[in-house]
């Protein structure tokens, strides 16, 4: 039997990482897939020219790299093009997630930290779905201190599943409301039933 694997989302701002994080020092192995998408979309990759051959050169920096923020800008605003960035990089994240599950031990805990794991064939790796949710004022007040304008905010935030349909998804919802403790408290909870549950 393989490492079970549990995927971490939640729109953004709603402390993914700082979840993730917690996780780790529990004993998760913790995967980051932005982190996985910015290798595969490195100078030298296949993604890289699939991107630039999709895009254009526009959306490289002076370096000739990916930039994200041009990258972004430029598929943000447009569902479609969304999409085909989404087909170019979600298969090549999902293999890389594959082998790594596959190097480490049966009782091992992977969890995958991704934004975009329920519109992705990702979701179905997973054996449960954890989702972080946040009161949607917060997280517009943690994506301004990131400094994205209210406005690309609002809008990344529309662009991704609702706080219903995360829930719906979910296995296990964190409260990530501000409060650390709390959260961790509810992380531990969460955690402590997971890994007995494999126990049996």
């Amino acid at each position: 039997m393989s490492a079970r694997v549990v995927g971490l989302t939640g729109p953004m701002g709603a402390g993914k990482s700082v979840v993730a994080a917690m996780l780790r020092e529990m004993g998760a192995k913790v995967i980051d897939a932005d982190a996985l998408v910015r290798d595969e979309q490195s100078r030298g990759t296949v993604g890289y020219s699939a991107i630039v051959q999709t895009f254009g050169t526009g959306v490289l920096g002076e370096d000739k790299e990916i930039d994200r923020a041009k990258l972004a800008s430029e598929v943000f605003a447009d569902p479609k093009k969304l999409a085909r960035l989404e087909r170019i990089m979600h298969p090549r994240v999902i293999a890389r997630i594959l082998e790594a599950r596959q190097m480490l031990k049966h009782d091992d805990v992977m969890v995958v930290e991704a934004i975009k794991l329920l519109e992705s064939d990702l979701r179905n790796v997973c054996d449960e779905i954890w989702v972080v949710l946040a009161p949607r004022a917060l997280l517009l007040e943690r994506l301004r201190a990131r400094g994205l304008p209210q406005a690309e905010a609002e809008m990344r935030l529309a662009r991704q599943a609702s706080e219903e349909e995360f829930r719906a998804a979910a296995d296990v919802v964190i409260l990530n409301d501000g409060d650390r403790d709390a959260t961790r408290a509810r992380v531990r909870e969460a955690w402590e039933r997971f890994r007995s549950a494999l126990r049996g």
